[in-house]
């Protein structure tokens, strides 16, 4: 499962709004500038997710707990880019960081996750974590 789950603030041209208030055409700030969401995708299910406490990839990354599904990439770029990957920064699974203390496996139940999909992927930001946007048609 893809995705953030409700109530996660992503950051737009309008500040940060909850996921599930996006729409097709709202400006989302990514790495690489403003973009257009091209689809908001909504999935609700049980299914594997991760629990990332605030603070855990960072100072301040994230703002406030964060549940993220379980096949959603993000975008490291600290000691564990370097120790896990060899790299500066590495777009990972989030299950990969994973440590049974502040980033943690969610309680199985039902879940909504909102993916977010762009002309292009792109990384975005949701509460402070840098999380992968699929290209349009990706998640087909």
């Amino acid at each position: 499962m893809v995705g953030v789950a409700q109530g996660t603030q992503v950051l737009t041209l309008d500040g940060a709004l909850p996921v599930e208030f996006l729409a097709p055409g709202d400006r989302v700030i990514t790495r690489a500038g403003a973009r257009r969401l091209v689809s908001v995708s909504m999935t609700a299910a049980y299914g594997a997710a991760v629990r990332v406490a605030p603070g855990a990839l960072g100072h301040d990354r994230p703002e406030q707990a964060l549940t993220i599904g379980a096949g959603t990439q993000v975008l490291v770029r600290d000691w564990r880019a370097k120790a896990l990957f060899g790299a500066r920064e590495a777009l990972v699974p989030v299950t990969r960081l994973v440590d049974g203390e502040f980033v943690t496996l969610a309680e199985p139940g039902l879940l909504r996750l909102y993916a977010l999909e762009f002309d292009q992927a792109e990384v975005y930001y949701a509460d402070g974590v840098e999380v992968s946007g699929a290209a349009a048609g990706a998640l087909v």
